[in-house]
């Protein structure tokens, strides 16, 4: 039996402001797993947390001096932000229409479009409600963001994906949800310290709202989290390893893939292995081996080795695991130049097309 091949994809940001050639470039290199590109390099508003903003559904957000907050009514670069968004999409739709080879395309159903968001938790950690405190240190306006990103994260992705004839994948990206565990998110004020929040209530929450989304479109929901974080907020995998009773898992996890072929977090290693062998989805930030990306079948033979090598150390079976595993990019690598994000889109494909034959 040959395995499945793991799906090819990018993490998300994207150099230049172009977003024509961006999309062009993802449905070169990427079609079977399209990326919504960013753009951060247009400016505030087409960040990561810009965009995630411009996803909200009916909960208005400005900027204050130190960043984005909630607001009476959308600011300037708030509606920039909408615009990007738009503007993007429609490039994306137009690459797919140009790109499309109905003899190539991966089969009905199986499609998916990934689009990355700022999750629920980090969010709440990042931004501020009108009087300068986290949206994270009040309960109803964490859940009041919570329910506009599950439901206009939800719409507009599975929209989009509609308009190419895919399913909507969505990334929740949560660089703080570590911190947030931990009870060390920043606050404005020494004598407010912000209390953490248990993994167990993390993990409730998380799978809830995984829920939320599949239930407003979209088809599958992972997490990214950090593998190594800063002192003092140790990463608690339990919260997406452990599924708590009644509750409905996400999809799968998005992790940093270095410090796991390396073998430097041990911990990792047994969440990247429990994730798998609860049938979900590991998508690897990352490949490992030169510096630079494959260029030739050799080297991605080489490449495949290694992370064949890695799915053994997970104790996944190759057959049926290769095809729950998806090869992306550090952001880094996509955002260097436009010419090194095209070359190492095009490597990860590539390793991904060549993994079947290698574990075969």
């Amino acid at each position: 039996m040959t395995p499945v091949a793991p799906a090819g994809t990018g993490p998300g940001p994207m150099p230049g402001t172009d977003p024509r050639e961006s999309a062009r470039v993802v449905m070169g290199e990427c079609h079977a797993l399209p990326f919504l590109p960013e753009l951060p390099e247009r400016g505030p508003g087409a960040d990561q947390i810009g965009r995630t903003l411009a996803l909200l559904a009916d909960l208005p957000v400005d900027v204050s001096p130190r960043g984005w907050r909630l607001a009476d009514a959308p600011g300037r670069l708030a509606r920039r932000a909408t615009d990007f968004l738009d503007r993007d999409a429609d490039a994306l739709e137009e690459a797919d229409e140009q790109a499309r080879d109905p003899e190539a395309d991966p089969s009905p159903g199986s499609r998916r479009l990934q689009v990355r968001v700022v999750g629920p938790w980090s969010l709440a950690a990042g931004i501020e409600l009108p009087g300068g405190m986290p949206v994270l240190s009040d309960r109803g306006a964490r859940r009041d963001l919570a329910a506009s990103l599950a439901e206009g994260a939800s719409a507009r992705a599975a929209q989009l994906a509609r308009r190419i004839g895919a399913g909507a994948r969505i990334v929740l990206d949560e660089p703080l949800l570590w911190h947030v565990a931990a009870g060390t998110v920043h606050s404005p004020s020494r004598f407010d310290p912000i209390a953490a929040v248990p993994p167990d209530r993390l993990a409730v929450s998380l799978c809830r709202f995984g829920d939320a989304l599949r239930r407003a479109g979209a088809a599958e929901v992972l997490i990214r989290v950090p593998v190594i974080s800063d002192p003092g907020a140790p990463p608690a995998w339990s919260v997406v390893t452990e599924t708590p009773r009644d509750e409905t898992p996400l999809d799968g996890v998005c992790l940093t893939a270095a410090p796991l072929y390396s073998a430097q977090s041990h911990d990792a290693l047994d969440a990247a292995g429990t994730v798998l062998g609860n049938g979900g989805i590991l998508h690897l930030e990352g490949l490992p081996g030169a510096a630079r990306p494959p260029r030739t079948t050799a080297e991605a033979e080489q490449t495949a080795v290694s992370l064949l090598a890695l799915l053994d150390r997970l104790s996944a079976p190759r057959y049926s695991s290769l095809g729950r595993v998806v090869l992306s990019l550090t952001p880094e690598e996509t955002t260097s130049g436009a010419a090194q994000a095209t070359a190492a889109l095009r490597g990860a494909r590539l390793v991904a097309e060549t993994a079947p034959r290698v574990a075969e």
